[in-house]
């Protein structure tokens, strides 16, 4: 193996040209790097657009949630409405029904009155 102290510069040239090439190499490194500093960020890509169409997404979205939950809560008073109605139709055919039984009884009442009547006029009796 080599031996570090073997490998010194021998004359005064070799030891200014070793610092120069030791000079310029420490200039690239610091070129290198404040190009690379400066160019940084420049890459990287804009999604400002990309979040502004997400952003009018995300509100269309929202009014349509809105709208959908406007539209199930009018849909839900239309139905208690219509509840409430069913109901009185109700209560009212109960009632009709109970009218058509009082005039159906009612109806044989007079059928028998008529009846009754018929029989004394056919018996030749009169009543006054």
């Amino acid at each position: 193996m080599y031996d570090l102290s073997e490998l010194e510069p021998t004359t005064k040239e070799m030891a200014v040209s070793i610092l120069v090439i030791v000079a310029v190499l420490v200039a690239v490194f610091f070129a290198g790097y404040s190009i690379g500093v400066g160019n940084a960020g420049t890459d990287i890509h804009d999604n400002g657009k990309r979040i502004d169409d997400i952003r009018e997404q995300l509100g269309t979205a929202i009014s349509n949630q809105q709208q959908i939950t406007n539209g199930l809560e009018s849909a839900i008073e239309r139905s208690n409405g219509i509840e409430e109605r069913s109901d009185r139709i109700e209560k009212a055919a109960g009632t009709a029904a109970q009218s058509v039984t009082d005039a159906g009884i009612i109806i044989d009442e007079c059928q028998q009155i008529i009846g009754r009547i018929r029989n004394r006029g056919q018996k030749g009796t009169s009543a006054n």
